[in-house]
């Protein structure tokens, strides 16, 4: 269990999922128990906290959320990890970089997700939030490692990427950050989706404005890449 130090600071991590998942909630970037939310522990970089599978995100405690290495084992928690496992421990464990991860099936993003669409940078607060335009990863079925995969490319250096016909994933140096892109990604695609309704020609940002704000984005890597390395 390591020493008493180390419990509370899985408690606060612990707790802290729970406070992002009702964030979430409160946001309408989740129904009922879809989407899941995970945060690397500090001082202990082989350990995610992360929500259990099919539990009402109001109903969670601290004991609820299952402490599992980035190679997949389930070390504390009463219940069972959320079901896209192998999602969160492949992105952690390529991408040391990466503090918390959020899913949601929030509904612009998930339309977004349904055409493959990618969401351009039009948006001065989208490119401050992951980086630049949103991409789209290729299908995979839930669940599975291929889907940790798939999304290599789409979250080159950027937080967020559109899951195919499935919905959005979001990485962060913290959850903070990580449920900032989340959260405004899907206002942005919000936006883009009625510009659309008027007018398929959609004004984006110019690509030297793109990189000066972006730059503020990469800060929070702290000098790492927040290039996905694929298996």
């Amino acid at each position: 269990m390591g020493s008493p130090r180390d419990v509370e600071g899985r408690q606060r991590t612990r707790a802290e999922v729970i406070a992002y998942c009702r964030r979430l909630q409160a946001e309408h970037l989740v129904q009922g128990t879809a989407g899941n939310v995970s945060a690397r522990l500090p001082g202990e970089p082989c350990l995610i906290a992360m929500t259990p599978t099919a539990l009402p995100y109001e109903s969670l405690e601290p004991e609820d959320i299952p402490l599992v290495t980035t190679a997949g084992e389930v070390v504390e928690g009463r219940c069972e990890p959320t079901s896209e496992l192998p999602l969160h421990t492949l992105v952690y464990a390529r991408r040391p970089e990466v503090g918390a991860i959020v899913h949601t099936h929030s509904p612009a993003a998930t339309t977004m997700a349904v055409f493959g669409w990618t969401l351009p940078p039009i948006l001065t607060g989208l490119v401050g939030a992951v980086g630049g335009g949103v991409r789209t990863a290729p299908y995979s079925r839930p669940g599975t490692a291929e889907l940790a995969d798939r999304t290599a490319a789409a979250l080159a250096d950027r937080g967020a990427c559109f899951l195919r016909h499935h919905g959005l994933l979001a990485i962060g140096a913290d959850l903070a950050r990580a449920f900032l892109a989340a959260s405004i990604t899907e206002g942005a695609a919000r936006v883009y989706l009625d510009a659309r309704a008027i007018a398929t020609d959609i004004p984006e940002l110019g690509p030297d404005e793109v990189e000066e704000i972006a730059a503020g984005w990469r800060a929070q890597w702290g000098g790492r890449s927040g290039t996905f390395t694929a298996a």
